[in-house]
């Protein structure tokens, strides 16, 4: 009866040592047969529960009533056993440990146990752990971006910091408004509909960084300006050797959003008008500044994009997936 209440509370500890998803890794690994072992156990849930408590207890009970009439010393001593595995019984949580290989040379037989109980323990197994179910105390955002940092600090965390950022700026960007990133008006390259193409023009555009222009009618130093399209500077690459005006190349359409509303608002802006740039402008209908749709992007990656793309211009480097050769070869083409 000792070693039945031992082996129940045994099993028990190695069933709550260690996260089911961690186990379940390791079990899917191949390597580590007590892990199988135990994730096959651990399968059951909430019937392996109920039924390591009422083997325990049956054992216990047992085991009070054979040890009544036996001497003290015996009933302290199961008692210290029983104490130190629940309570001191650190081994569990090192894998390889002579605990676990204990726990992996019993497991088999409690499923198949199981396997044969689970019609009759299964129902009164699930109302148990209806009763005990742990609550994530997750109520909202900020429970969450609390959980990440959390997760960040804890010893064993195998999430990258990236991962950890893009989950956070994931959560907060839409708590921000068109107006904090914006590109304001007053460092917007604007170009007028009238403008001739030409490799001046050309130059200029190319110094801003941008890859796209609101085009107006007329370029003003004060006043409000009456935008009239949006120039991709991909289309005045693709023609080059044409010569006419910014308005035989631009698109004729411009979107706008108020700079009061949130990135949420902008990033649903984009996707139905299926526009990379919006018109920011204010309550009194005055253009303020521009937002592309990188702006929005950068701001869920917490990190800033780049444009330039020719690290990825070697056929033999990206479909052989080698990330090093083409950062080698950008860095030495910089």
């Amino acid at each position: 009866m000792a070693i039945v209440f031992l082996i129940a509370i045994l099993l028990d500890k190695t069933y709550r040592a260690v996260p089911a998803k961690e186990l379940r890794r390791r079990a899917r690994g191949g390597a580590d047969k007590n892990a199988q072992a135990v994730y096959k156990m651990a399968a059951y849930g909430p019937t392996l529960e109920l039924f390591l408590w009422l083997l325990g207890a049956a054992s216990a009970a047992s085991l009070l009533i054979i040890l009544e009439k036996s001497a003290w010393w015996s009933v302290l001593l199961v008692f210290l056993a029983a104490s130190w595995f629940m309570w001191l019984g650190q081994p569990l949580k090192k894998y390889g440990s002579w605990a676990w290989k204990a726990a992996g040379l019993a497991a088999p037989l409690v499923s198949g146990l199981l396997s044969y109980l689970q019609p009759a323990l299964g129902r009164l197994g699930r109302r148990r752990a209806d009763k005990l179910r742990v609550h994530t105390d997750v109520y909202e955002k900020e429970d969450l971006l609390e959980l990440l940092d959390k997760q960040a600090r804890q010893t064993d965390n195998r999430l990258s910091d990236t991962e950890l950022n893009i989950a956070k700026a994931a959560l907060t960007f839409g708590d921000k408004t068109v107006s904090s990133i914006m590109t304001p008006r007053g460092k917007v390259k604007w170009v007028a509909a009238s403008e001739v193409i030409g490799p001046t023009l050309m130059d200029e555009l190319h110094k801003t960084g941008f890859s796209r222009f609101p085009v107006v009618k007329e370029v003003v130093k004060s006043g409000n300006p009456e935008v009239v399209g949006t120039l991709y500077i991909k289309d005045l690459l693709e023609n080059l050797e044409q010569r006419g005006h910014i308005r035989d190349l631009m698109r004729p359409k411009a979107h706008f959003i108020n700079e009061s509303d949130t990135l949420r608002q902008a990033l649903d802006a984009f996707m139905k008008s299926g526009h990379h740039l919006l018109i920011a402008v204010n309550n009194f209908e005055e253009v303020v500044g521009m937002l592309a749709i990188e702006n929005v992007i950068e701001q869920i990656l917490g990190e800033k994009l780049a444009d330039d793309f020719d690290q990825y211009d070697s056929l033999l480097a990206v479909a052989g997936h080698d990330p090093q050769q083409m950062q080698e070869k950008h860095h030495t083409e910089n």
